[in-house]
């Protein structure tokens, strides 16, 4: 009887409820950072996208379904004020990943996880079968796993761990090793390279351009040491299908490339899977002008982030944390780039974890607001068209190479 009861719902409306009633609604919290309203002109326009389909009840029904999303978003907004409520957000994060990356490993050797979950049995050739973890809900799948993995490896490595969320680097190192090995025993190739990459912004941080690129060439050549791994999800087959639903997207974008097909309509005419490729995603469902919002939000983000970098005199957590942001949003892009996660809740998170630094420096007399002009709709016209540009001529190539 509970099974379709909307309580995710109820609880994100309620909790919106008690902040407001609290007192912790603050205009100044939204003026810092355009993304605060981006979302919720995003969440309309998502919305407005099932107009032209002629299904008048989308329009509620997308308001419902992104309104968990939303909320969280505001409710970090709202409430994250001050760097003791941010390291409290962050440890959660971190917690709840460390379990599900030991429970990754505990089924990964046993076939049997800890909530009793059964491992993946991929089949990539006559008679072999490789075993991938996954975990429930949302974990689900292997790639979702690994994905949601990834960021919270940005906020343990010892030089962005240490001043920002905590002091004792052995705790850092100590954690690192289950989420590390839980994304590896998931095997996706997505999450394998976003795990570079956030490796890739560490040394890069740390030994300059030059040698974190020799640094990224030996880590690649050290995952592919490692016993299994050869036999990675990513088989040709896979790989094929991949690229059939981008072009399956790219074709859905032609049809209606200003406000797409509609949002979560990508398998609206019975087409049985997803893009998997998040902005393929966004640009479908929803258009140019949704695919632009989508990327304006990345845009800046990495504009304040680096903006944070750029702090001399601040508080000295302030660069620790800016480069664990910018190593867990570069992660995430790198893992979303091969999945359909264009609307998840950590997406979300981590924008509003930047948001909610941005109004806690405020708060401290620091101001690295933006205000969005003229030149950064241009700018991120551009950044959008040629990622779509970019994603055309990549599918069509590597149609060509695999024959």
């Amino acid at each position: 009887m509970l099974l379709n009861f909307p309580i995710m719902d109820i609880l994100a409306g309620g909790a919106l409820i008690c902040v407001f009633l609290e007192g912790s609604f603050d205009k100044a919290k939204f003026n810092n950072s355009p993304i605060a309203k981006i979302v919720v002109i995003m969440w309309l326009w998502f919305a407005f996208t099932e107009v032209p389909t002629g299904w008048l009840g989308g329009v509620t029904y997308v308001l419902r379904k992104f309104s968990p999303t939303a909320v969280l978003f505001y409710l970090i907004v709202l409430t994250v004020t001050n760097l003791s409520r941010l390291r409290m957000l962050l440890w959660t994060l971190i917690l709840v990943t460390t379990f599900l990356s030991v429970d990754a490993i505990v089924q990964f050797y046993t076939g049997v996880s800890l909530v009793g979950t059964v491992a993946l049995q991929r089949h990539v050739g006559e008679g072999e079968f490789v075993a991938q973890a996954k975990g429930i809900g949302i974990f689900g799948d292997p790639n979702d796993l690994a994905l949601h993995v990834v960021p919270m490896l940005a906020f343990l490595l010892p030089p962005f761990y240490k001043r920002s969320i905590g002091k004792n680097v052995l705790v850092a190192i100590i954690l690192l090793i289950p989420l590390v090995t839980g994304v590896v025993y998931t095997r996706s190739r997505g999450g394998i390279m976003a795990m570079a990459f956030v490796a890739w912004i560490y040394l890069r941080h740390r030994v300059g351009l030059t040698f974190s690129v020799v640094g990224l060439v030996l880590l690649f050549g050290l995952l592919a040491a490692i016993p299994r791994f050869g036999d990675t999800s990513a088989s040709a087959g896979s790989a094929q299908s991949r690229l059939d639903h981008w072009a399956y997207g790219i074709q859905l974008f032609r049809s209606s490339p200003i406000w797409g097909v509609g949002w979560d309509m990508f398998r609206a005419d019975g087409y049985r899977h997803t893009a998997h490729n998040s902005f393929v995603l966004v640009m479908a469902e929803t258009g140019l002008v949704g695919a632009m919002m989508w990327v304006s939000m990345f845009y800046l983000a990495g504009k304040h982030i680096f903006r944070m970098q750029r702090i001399t005199r601040g508080p000295p957590w302030v660069e620790p944390m800016s480069k664990a942001l910018e190593a867990a949003m570069g992660g995430w892009m790198v893992g979303g780039f091969f999945l359909s996660q264009s609307y998840s809740f950590l997406l979300f998170i981590l924008m509003a974890i930047v948001v909610a630094t941005v109004n806690i420096l405020a708060k401290v007399g620091i101001d690295i607001t933006i205000s969005w002009t003229g030149r950064d709709t241009r700018n991120v016209f551009f950044i959008t068209l040629g990622l779509i540009i970019f994603i055309h001529l990549l599918a069509k190539t590597l149609f060509v190479v695999g024959g």
